[in-house]
């Protein structure tokens, strides 16, 4: 496979939340194209576990889908903060507890041919509940707590009860890291 070369870039769009950036690029045949895609800073996504064995998930009515989602706390991260720091603030922000002995199980690209961002995705041991009172800073966001046995997760997205991507693939780490601890 041949590298496609970069002859120039350009911000099409610019938002507090992420720019739209139109590449010409060159194929490897020699060929111009131009490609648009979504330029946005990283993300994390967060499955905690309280002492109980609890998951730690949240549903939320989401726009595109026109449906509620059962997923893992995530979100992007703040210019200049770092990615575990945005961990556990999203983590704390839509959910109202913290963790503890975060531990990164992978980054992964979410759309590779539409999208720059990549989803860091953690474990987190001992969640626990602060004060019973969410501190979600976007107003698009109406969320519902729920915590789930890991097995019960599993086959909830086995049964596509499950729709994010990111969440599904937690599910999929999640679960080859406790196999290894085991």
């Amino acid at each position: 496979m041949k590298k496609r070369n970069k002859i120039s870039s350009e911000e099409v769009f610019n938002h507090k939340y992420f720019k739209v950036n139109k590449d010409i690029v060159e194929l490897p045949n020699g060929e111009k194209v131009e490609w648009f895609y979504w330029n946005s800073r990283d993300s994390a996504m967060v499955v905690a576990e309280t002492p109980k064995g609890k998951l730690v998930m949240v549903k939320q009515f989401r726009y595109l889908p026109d449906q509620v989602a059962l997923e893992f706390p995530s979100g992007h991260s703040d210019e200049g903060e770092s990615i575990e720091d945005c961990a556990l603030r999203e983590f704390e922000e839509e959910t109202d507890y913290t963790c503890e002995n975060l531990t990164l199980l992978g980054k992964f690209f979410e759309t590779m041919g539409q999208l720059n961002r990549q989803i860091h995705i953690y474990s987190g041991k001992c969640a626990k509940k602060i004060n019973g009172k969410t501190k979600q800073s976007d107003i698009t966001e109406d969320i519902e707590v729920v915590l789930l046995d890991f097995d019960e997760v599993v086959e909830m997205a086995k049964e596509n009860k499950i729709i994010s991507m990111g969440s599904s693939l937690a599910i999929l780490l999640t679960g080859a890291r406790r196999r290894e601890n085991a």
